[in-house]
């Protein structure tokens, strides 16, 4: 790592002061080519993937973190130069002391971009907050919950907003740490459905993860240099997952071997049409018995966790 020394003699290729090293490229960037960087790898994302359609209606996974912040105002200037529609969609679990401060930045970023949002509360759709879950069940495995019902509720609520993409806030450090968890898992199935099904229904509404190549660092110096209002705060849950370990584990790589998560994901996308083919042929969602949102099973994990919250 460079000296505190050699920081302040190093210079962005226009000769100003920088911003931000990137260690992956080598790189010192001034504010105004970081952002110019950030917005081309954004919009290269978007346009290599075929991410977006003239005339879609984009619901956005907006948490109020940093994430699904920035991609909400990523997306809200991208409107200027490919027509669609932007609404947000915000998840309550009921986290005391955590998503209450969420909240409020989610509702005054809507507010200032003028895009209309709608909050899905844990406790209104399960009859429990994610907090009262924990409790009465007594499980150490908190997030396994949270997972579950936060996918459910985004889906069913992006379908009835009537969406024809769900965009989420997931970025590089997020796709690398997914890649790893599943492999260490031994869940290769569950990778091959990772970037997008591997079979579709009506009732499944298409994610896109525009700043799946941007690394998460990246998207904070981001929010700051734009303005954008961001609260830094971690889930209390957050040191129960398995992928806090994986997380430590792929920093202190990155550290050692700048540019490891990149290599992560891209060997992930270069790998995922032979994923897809290999364990996408039997693979088929179906209708939950009990609520008919879409499964892999009889009856949804929503439905198990749930009922199980409420025995």
């Amino acid at each position: 790592m460079a000296d505190l020394d050699s920081l302040e003699k190093a210079r962005c290729h226009c000769g100003k002061e920088p911003i931000i090293f990137l260690h992956y490229a080598q790189k010192h960037l001034c504010e105004e080519h970081f952002i110019r960087m950030f917005d081309k790898r954004f919009r290269k994302t978007l346009s290599v993937h075929k991410m977006l359609r003239k005339g879609d209606r984009v619901v956005v996974g907006l948490s109020g973190g940093k994430d699904s912040t920035v991609l909400l105002h990523s997306l809200a200037a991208l409107r200027m130069d490919l027509p669609f529609e932007i609404v947000a969609l915000t998840i309550d679990e009921g986290i005391k002391g955590y998503r209450a401060r969420t909240l409020g930045i989610a509702r005054a970023e809507c507010e200032k971009l003028g895009i209309e949002q709608t909050v899905l509360r844990f406790d209104r759709e399960t009859g429990r907050t994610l907090d009262r879950m924990v409790k009465e069940i007594g499980d150490d495995l908190p997030c396994t919950h949270c997972g579950v019902i936060r996918r459910y509720l985004l889906n069913k609520g992006a379908r009835e907003l009537k969406a024809t993409k769900l965009a989420l806030g997931h970025n590089l450090d997020d796709m690398a740490q997914t890649v790893l968890m599943n492999i260490m898992r031994n869940e290769p199935a569950r990778l091959a459905r990772l970037y997008e099904p591997v079979s579709k229904s009506p009732r499944f509404v298409p994610r896109i993860r525009p700043l799946m190549l941007t690394p998460e660092k990246e998207n904070a110096i981001y929010a700051m240099a734009k303005g954008i209002g961001i609260e830094h705060v971690e889930c209390p849950y957050a040191r129960f997952a398995f992928r806090g370990h994986v997380r430590k584990m792929l920093n202190e790589t990155e550290e050692r071997y700048p540019g490891t998560k990149f290599k992560v994901v891209n060997a992930f996308l270069d790998m995922d049409g032979g994923l897809k083919a290999r364990y996408g042929k039997d693979a088929a969602l179906k209708e939950c018995s009990r609520c008919g949102e879409p499964c892999s099973g009889p009856v949804c994990m929503f439905c198990l966790r749930t009922e199980r919250s409420r025995a």
